[in-house]
């Protein structure tokens, strides 16, 4: 065994191909550490959070990711390590020679196996000699651990190496043919894809985990919730469910290993099973004769060519559906399109009505893989085929041009695709069907997958075919295909953005019901033609390479390369040069002439640059913006909006004030006047800031006017042009495009490594918290405080167009329609426009009108808006006060963002968030966040809108965390237990993960620097449990009386101070720690369960015996976690078989461990401790155990 297992190695060690992969896997490794290491600066490459390039966890999904990319390299060298003897007929040699039967079996795949593990040590090489990288920022490195690059190796890539290959291994040695192993690699691909949809809903995590033969999901579970400093120094070992996931599939691969090895036939065919081979798989050799065994003579003249070219690809397009293997792979494909449809669009686990472009998105890219593989394998056998059943020489002796077997098998390879395309649809309609909804939309299936996404395909596939044909290695160019594939997923990482650099890139677009496809549509047909021009010439370089006869020097072939450069070759290389450099140069002078293109590395260069030249000037005194008058007009057939306005600035400081500056959007063409004579200064139109001297400085509490024109229009050709806030149906833009006056420190960057990379200083997030600068402005707005706003708003005949306010008179003249909107009270300097073609439904609370506007056809949810507005209006208004507008609006806008967001009096409500959500009332599971996220954006009309917080730490929790409280209050009110326990856990798996993925520090809730994943998860578990346990209505009379001293205010604006310390005076003596212990520090918990028995007692009650273990941590900013004493009031549970609670008991735990005794009524199912997670416990699994019964 060992003997042929050294053959085998020594072999595959000289082939030129396994060093080809090596260097391949080096190379890629390296670069994937420069990338992460900072030494590309367009490079936005992460592990997530604060993050070492060279941590144990980061190297672990080096190694997890890169090694994925080379299943193709396993299948290919673990299947021809037994197949090539069948393919050459060395198995009788073998057969009949004097070795036993594991002697061959296990030697081959051992001597695979070890060239597989040099090959794939490559990956640890080049990571470790990537870290050495000149370039690579230091602060990115750690130190350089042995074990850090050692564990990585062995625990994830020897085991995929191991089970991967015994299954490729037993596929190969079974068939004797590569294609099954090639099939089979797609199908391990199923559980890597369908893991992540399942690990979005918390019951499947686990089994998510599981399912994942590739270890990275298991992997993720297992270091999801480390913070920074465990992800940066914690070895990553084979512990929980990781180690249950390499035991299961190792497991799995060896018993597959032995059972191949007992069903292998240690002897040399028979002909009956060679019969049988060929009739199952063996479809070359059928094809070939069947394109040969005509009854006459083929004519093979000119005329007849183009009939000829119809038949071959037919025959090939059949003789490849009609094979097993390609069944099988798109049985896996469906499969994974149908699991994809079990949680589609799930958010709280509660999935969207299938609707066409929903499922659309699922189908297209949960088979998109699948696409990508077929074309790349099936583009090899197609051009081998002939070659692999050695009657190449005899085909290639008839007398045919080079084109008709080239056009055939790529037209061959495309027809596939639009079979496959074809399958998508079907699934995707028969998963609406499944699901209950009737209104199919095959329009928008033909639309989406024949017209913008077969023509990609069909370019991948002459890319695929050119490979094989120019490389001429057909594993090599499966490499090449993969490298391309990879390129094509990091290509925007590494800052790469442009469709125009990278082959069949176009610009990603989202359909959406309201605006269809809106502009996008023309930009992606530009780009296909573009890239169609390159396809052509791809083909006629493949047609001129076109492997004939037996000779397969590159000098012959270029030779006889030059000899086939006919006229009508050239002229059709020439055609497609033409076309390329024509679509080319249009799209490059629109988008790099025309319009600026900017990269996400060259927006982020911009701010730095505003900051880096005019952050001198954030202290100079600048008026403050009192009122705001404007003229919008929105043009939606055009993309144009043109704005006159005139603002009232008013010197609200102490000083004279000489300097204006203002910052504009410098997409937009601006014109400002000034009521006073200025001098203009600065005129940076390229960053968008301007600065203007006063002839007479502007005297403390004077006023100035400042009338403005603003427009913007896609500049361009042939109807195509820069994105503009306007689209056809559902504009939606803000008074961000609108001038702001003074400089704006909320546009810098934040992130360190950002801040870094541009050679910024590091600078803190927000101010301390009582900073009496920072409360001299609101957070929303540092250029005014609260402004009068009054409004025309103009759009064509059809659309109605909003704004906030109430809307005094509307009137439709020369085929516009215009809205005139005013503001009876002062209103935040935020507010938004919107127009599009709605349908309304109208509402009224009390005296307060409630419309909804709502695109037709997403009627679904309308009562949920309805109902959570009036639930939150009516618990708001009697628990902090009255709401301040006649008048509240919810209006939808396209799915292009997934937010709803709250204005004056108006939430503009993405079609994907809530419009479509499909909640089950009766599903235990579903939770209604529809009419949670409005309870939410209606809370913002109290907080925010009428108190709102200075521009210092914490601000946001007067405004995020106190809305989603209150908007827990609400759905407290409407839903049972078990639903808010479900619902909270979400919130703490969500805080859980954003701490792990900090890219700076972590902060405690009342000094949190505007982190979503503090002020709103972290925040609500906060809120909830503070009223939970010192009562609804104390924390009710608090926010009443924030409101009354700050509401409706100026400068100085509230500080978080002013909630903490209303908090602590209402909070009982003997919980007074929870004061610090939620808002002013850190604290996390380590509860569990130990152990849990009940005895049935005489009167029919149980008698619950509960062995707990309570822990208590607090963290530093990195998440370093230290001992907390313990002396918490803490809860203890008693839950039925059905997750009904039985019991709820609040206690004062002080000892780790700790055992109580409870009666309850019923026949317990499950107890624990914290039952309902209003803890924050980094291991929330554990807390409840099942109840063992003693029965007497």
């Amino acid at each position: 065994m060992f003997a042929i297992a050294r053959f085998e190695a020594r072999q595959r060690l000289k082939l030129l191909s396994t060093w080809v992969y090596f260097a391949m896997f080096l190379a890629l490794a390296m670069l994937w550490m420069a990338a992460a290491g900072g030494v590309f600066k367009e490079a936005s490459i992460s592990f997530g959070g604060k993050f070492l390039i060279n941590a144990p966890r980061s190297l672990a999904f080096t190694c997890s990711l890169l090694g994925c990319f080379g299943a193709v390299v396993v299948a290919a060298m673990m299947g021809r390590s037994v197949q090539q003897d069948f393919e050459y007929g060395m198995q009788h040699f073998f057969f009949s020679a004097p070795i036993k039967k594991y002697q061959y079996v296990f030697g081959r795949f051992l001597g695979a196996y070890l060239v597989l593990a040099v090959v794939f040590s490559s990956i640890v090489i080049g990571a470790w000699l990537g870290a050495w990288l000149p370039g690579i920022d230091p602060e990115r490195l750690g130190p350089q651990r042995a074990l850090a690059y050692l564990m990585p190796y062995v625990f994830t890539l020897l085991p995929n190496l191991f089970i991967f290959g015994a299954i490729f291994f037993v596929i190969a040695a079974l068939t004797r043919r590569m294609l099954p192993v090639y099939i089979s690699s797609v199908v391990m691909l199923i559980g890597y894809l369908v893991a992540p949809s399942l690990a979005r809903d918390l019951d499947y995590k686990t089994l998510a985990a599981l399912i994942d033969p590739f270890g990275t999901t298991a992997l993720i579970r297992l270091t999801e919730y480390w913070p920074n400093a465990e992800r940066n120094t914690r070895l990553v070992t084979l512990e929980g469910v990781y180690l249950l996931n390499r035991a299961i599939w190792s497991g799995f691969a060896l018993v597959a290993l032995l059972l191949g090895y007992w069903r292998f036939q240690f002897h040399a065919t028979t002909d009956a099973g060679a019969s049988k081979r060929r009739s199952d798989g063996d479809v070359p050799l059928r094809l070939s004769s069947a394109s040969l065994s005509t009854q006459e003579a083929p004519d093979f003249a000119q005329r007849n060519l183009a009939a000829l070219l119809v038949k071959m690809s037919w025959l090939n397009l059949r003789e490849t559906i009609k094979n097993i293997y390609f069944v099988v792979i798109v049985l896996a494909g469906v499969l994974t399109m149908y699991a994809g449809a079990l949680d589609m669009g799930s958010m709280y686990g509660t999935n969207t009505y299938p609707v066409t472009e929903k499922v659309l998105d699922m189908v297209s890219a949960s088979f998109a893989l699948f696409m990508l593989i077929i074309t790349t394998f099936y583009a090899g056998e197609l051009v081998w085929r002939e070659r692999e059943t050695s009657i190449h020489l005899m085909l290639d002796a008839l007398p045919v041009p080079n084109w008709l077997p080239l056009l055939s098998k790529l037209f061959a390879l495309i027809g596939l695709q639009a079979l496959l395309s074809l399958v998508i649809m079907l699934c995707g309609m028969s998963i609406q069907v499944f699901k209950g909804y009737y209104r199919l939309d095959p329009g928008l299936y033909l639309e989406s997958l024949f017209l913008s996404h077969l023509p990609y395909y069909a370019l991948i596939a002459v890319l695929a075919i050119c490979l094989q044909v120019v490389i001429n290695h057909k594993y090599l160019a499966y490499f090449a295909m993969i490298l391309y594939h990879i390129a094509s997923i990091s290509f925007a990482s590494l800052g790469l953005g442009d469709p125009l650099l990278l082959y069949a890139s176009t610009p990603d677009f989202i359909y959406s019901a309201m605006n269809g496809a809106g502009h996008y549509v023309l930009r992606e047909r530009w780009y296909l033609l573009y890239w169609s021009g390159a396809a052509i010439m791809l083909t006629v370089l493949s047609l001129l390479l076109w492997p004939r006869g037996a000779h397969d020097s590159w000098r012959i072939r270029l030779r006889l390369a030059r000899h086939g450069l006919t006229q009508g070759v050239l002229a059709s290389f020439a055609g497609g040069a033409l076309i390329f450099v024509f679509a080319g140069g249009v799209l490059f002078y629109v988008f790099h002439v025309a319009n600026d293109y900017k990269s996400e590395f060259s927006r982020d260069a911009d701010r730095a640059s505003v900051e880096r030249q005019y952050r001198k000037f954030a202290a100079t005194p600048q008026p403050k913006i009192t009122d705001v008058k404007l003229d919008v007009a929105i043009y939606p057939a055009q993309r144009t909006l043109a704005v006159t306005g005139r603002y009232v600035l008013q010197n609200k400081t102490s000083l004279p004030i000489s300097h204006i500056f203002v910052q504009q959007d410098p997409t937009a063409t601006m014109r400002l006047r000034f009521d006073a004579r200025v001098h203009p200064g600065l005129d940076d139109g390229k960053l968008g800031f301007y600065s203007y001297r006063l002839a007479a400085p502007l005297a403390p509490g004077a006023s100035l006017g400042l009338d403005f024109d603003i427009a913007y229009a896609p500049r361009g050709i042939f109807g195509l042009g820069q994105d503009t806030p306007v689209v056809a149906n559902g504009t939606f833009f803000t008074n961000a495009v609108l001038p702001h006056i003074g400089y704006q420190p909320q546009q810098e960057l934040t992130d360190p490594r950002d801040r870094k990379k541009h050679g910024l200083p590091a600078r803190e997030r927000a101010l301390p918290r009582d900073d009496v600068r920072g409360l001299a402005d609101n957070y929303v707005s540092m250029d005014a405080d609260r402004i009068n706003f009054d409004a025309t708003v103009s759009t064509v005949d059809g659309q109605t167009a909003i704004a906030p306010g109430m809307l005094d008179n509307d009137w439709i003249a020369k085929g516009r329609h215009y809205f005139h909107y005013t503001m009876d009270q002062p209103i935040l300097n935020f507010y938004a426009f919107q127009s599009a073609r709605y349908a309304v439904r109208h509402e009224r609370w009390q005296d307060v009108a409630i419309d909804v506007y709502y695109h037709p056809g997403h009627e679904y949810n309308l009562d949920r808006f309805v109902r959570g507005s009036k639930e939150a209006l009516d618990y708001y208004t009697k628990n902090f006060g009255p709401y301040q507008h006649k008048v509240l609006r919810i209006v939808e806008f396209p799915r292009y963002a997934t937010f709803a967001q709250s204005f004056p009096n108006t939430i503009p409500y993405s079609e994907g968030l809530g419009f479509i959500a499909k909640v089950d009332d009766k599903n235990p599971k579903d939770l209604d966040y529809p009419f949670y996220v409005t309870a939410h954006e209606v809370a913002h009309q109290w907080w925010a809108h009428q108190l709102v917080g200075g521009n210092t730490r914490g601000a946001t929790v007067l405004s995020e965390t106190l809305a989603e409280y209150s908007a827990l209050m609400v759905m407290k009110k409407t839903t049972g237990p078990a639903k808010m326990r479900r619902f909270l856990r979400y919130d703490l798996n969500q805080y859980l993960l954003g701490r792990s993925e900090e890219r700076k520090k972590e902060l405690p809730l009342a000094e949190n620097e505007n982190q979503a994943y503090i002020h709103y998860h972290k925040g609500s578990l906060a809120m909830y449990l503070l009223q939970d346990i010192i009562g609804e209505d104390k924390v009710n009379g608090v926010l009443r009386d924030l409101l009354k001293t700050y509401g409706q205010k100026g400068p100085p604006y509230a500080s978080v101070t002013a909630l903490v310390q209303g908090l602590r005076q209402v909070t009982p003596p003997e919980q007074a720690y929870l004061i610090d212990d939620l808002f002013e520090k850190i604290v996390l918990f380590d509860n569990r369960a130990l152990s849990a028995t009940a005895t049935k007692r005489g009167d029919g009650k149980y008698a619950v015996t509960l062995k707990v273990q309570a822990g208590k941590l607090t963290a530093g900013e990195q998440g370093e976690e230290h001992d907390a004493p313990l002396h918490d009031w803490i809860e203890i549970g008693v839950d039925d078989a059905n997750g009904h609670p039985l019991l709820r008991e609040r206690l004062r735990m002080t000892a780790r461990e700790a055992s109580y005794t409870v009666i309850v009524g019923s026949r317990p199912g499950k107890a624990g401790i914290d039952p309902d997670n209003k803890l924050i416990d980094r291991k929330p699994d554990d807390n409840m155990v099942t109840v063992e019964l003693d029965e007497p």
